[in-house]
Order: C-alpha cells, then structure tokens, then sequence
C-alpha cells in the first residue's frame, strides 16, 4: 500500500513539476500585459539588464549542475570595471582597456577555480573571494565613479546589434555556446556525473578538477564581459557595479528548474526562469499597487523591496518544490 501510495505522488509530482516553471511564466506574462503599458520601447529598454543577467545565468548553470555555486560574480563585474575605467583614465584606448578588464575578470575566476579545487568548498571560496574582489575594485577606484567614456563607448551598453539591443545579443550568444558545450559534449556529461555523485566521478575517472576550475574561469570571463556593457550601459565604471546581482542570476537557475545540489537541469530551463524573472520584474515595476493594513497607517507600496521580497519568496517555493520533486523521484 505504501509503496502505491509513494509511486502515485510520484507520478503527479513528476507532472506538477513540469508544469511550474510554465504556470510561471504565464504569471509573469499575465502580470506586464496586465499592467497595461502601451511603451515596446520602455519594456525593451528595461530588459536590457536581463540579458546581461541571461549570460551570467547560462555559465552558472553549468556551474549549479556540478553541485557548486559563483557568489562572486558581482564582485568581479565591479574589478573589472574599474579597471576598465582606471586604465582609460591612465591613457589607454578604450580596446585595450576592455581587453584588460575581461582579463581581469578571467584571473579572478581562476582563483576560484583554484581555491575550490584545493578543496575549499564553493560557497566557502566564493565568498570570501566576493568580498576580496570588491574590497579590491573600491581600493583599485578609491571609491569614487569614473564618468566620462567615449561616446563610441557607451554604444556598446546603449545601442543595438544587428537590430536588437547588444544585451540580448551577448545573452543570446553565451546562452548557444554554453548550450553546445552542456548538451552536446562529452564535457557536458562530465557536468552532471559530478552534480549526481562526486565520488562516482571521480573514480570513473572524470577530471574533476580540471572541469571544475575551467567552469569557474568561464564564470569569471563572462563577468568581464558583461562588465564592459553593465559599464557601457551606465556611463561610467562604478566599484560598487554588480551589486546583487548575483542573487538574481542564482535565481533565474533555480526559477527555471535547475536542482541547486546538481546533476538535473539544463540550459532550456534556465532560459525559461530568465523569462519569468525579467517578465515578473519588468510588469511589477508598472503596477502602481498599494495595499492598506489595518495595523498601519501607511499603505504597503510595490516599491522595489517588495519585488524583491517577493521573487525571493518565490525563489524559495521553487526550491523548495524542486527538492521535493527529485526526492520523489528516488522513491
């Protein structure tokens, strides 16, 4: 009887779960039309911060799918635009001070591949390394904003490729490469054996350590890329860029139904949690909504706390769900 019982949950879990992100996504969609903008143009312009979260999104994936986590990759985007901006104020072309700051950023993720592969746990190593690389980029800036840029600069954050904006290109890119390398390589399998048991993997004689710390460089040069655009897009190099940004991008992985312990998920369903997020955040931010109390005067606003309140309560739910879900799938 129990047994029955345990494979009927399940089967409907197994079905619910699919489900989820869509009922989402639908919610989101629901929630932009439902506030009734009449501006293509404002909501475009708007997005363009998801699609540099979309990159990050797609490389962290990969690394959630190993069991590990980059809580530093907003830390990085700050170093390395500073040191887009300190080297342009220094003299060089703003080429060869791109060039720099993608380096900068590939450095930092090889120290985090690094310390992980020493055996410090990712959460651990990254971080530590978050606040080290934003200690550093306030220290490298001397904690003031370099404006200023090169109009033919700005382009690159402001402007469109192509016909669409530059972030969806660059989301777009990182999102195919990364969808060949985790679904179609041999690389790819070696992701999800580490994800489900480490152990295993090693003893089959997969490169751990190599995967590991190649995953983690990649995580960093994709953080300097978008970097230049965050830059870019702004009009100046900030050491404070990148602030939380982190969080939204684990979120986008989590929403779209990648197992934060590893080894299930996959790149279409990280698309789909960009989707959900961007959408949710994009049409909370036109709903004007004020919700009265009776234990206070003053009326509770969907200011940007609230959403972000929310999204994390949603974050947790999914999370939660997902568990729960890969858990009865073991029955």
């Amino acid at each position: 009887m129990n047994k029955l019982f345990s494979r009927r949950v399940f089967s409907y879990l197994t079905r619910a779960r699919g489900l989820l992100p869509w009922a989402l996504l639908l919610l989101a969609a629901a929630v932009l039309v439902g506030s009734q903008t009449n501006r293509p143009a404002a909501v475009l312009n708007m997005w363009r911060p998801w699609g540099e979260i979309g990159a990050l999104a797609a490389v962290m994936t990969a690394i959630v799918l190993t069991g590990g986590i980059d809580l530093s990759v907003g830390s990085i985007i700050a170093l390395a635009s500073v040191t887009f901006g300190q080297l342009w104020q220094n003299g060089w072309s703003s080429e060869l001070a791109g060039i720099a700051a993608v380096a900068a950023g590939f450095a930092a993720g090889t120290i985090n591949g690094l310390l992980i592969t020493l055996g410090i746990a990712p959460l651990v190593a990254t971080l530590a390394t978050m606040a080290f690389y934003a200690g550093l980029a306030m220290a490298i800036s001397h904690g003031e904003r370099i404006a200023g840029l090169p109009e033919s600069f700005n382009n690159l954050g402001q402007g469109s490729l192509f016909g669409a904006p530059v972030q969806l290109v660059l989301f777009l890119a990182v999102l195919g490469l990364a969808w060949l390398v985790v679904h179609h390589t041999r690389y790819g399998r070696y992701l999800y054996a580490i994800g489900e048991n480490r152990l295993a993997a090693e003893f089959a004689a997969v490169p751990v350590r190599k995967v590991e710390w190649s995953l983690y460089a990649a995580s960093g040069t994709v953080a300097g890329i978008v970097a230049l655009v965050y830059t870019a897009r702004g009009g100046a190099a900030v050491p404070g860029a990148g602030a939380g940004i982190e969080l939204q991008t684990i979120a986008c992985v989590v929403l779209g139904g990648t197992r934060v312990t590893g080894g299930l998920g996959g790149l279409g369903r990280t698309l789909l949690g960009v989707a959900i997020m961007s959408l949710l955040d994009i049409g909370l931010q036109f709903v004007s909504l004020k919700i009265y109390l009776p234990w206070n005067e003053v009326p509770w606003q969907l200011n940007a706390n609230a959403r972000l309140i929310l999204v994390g309560m949603l974050v947790i739910g999914v999370a939660i769900w997902n568990e729960r879900s890969a858990a009865a799938r073991n029955l």
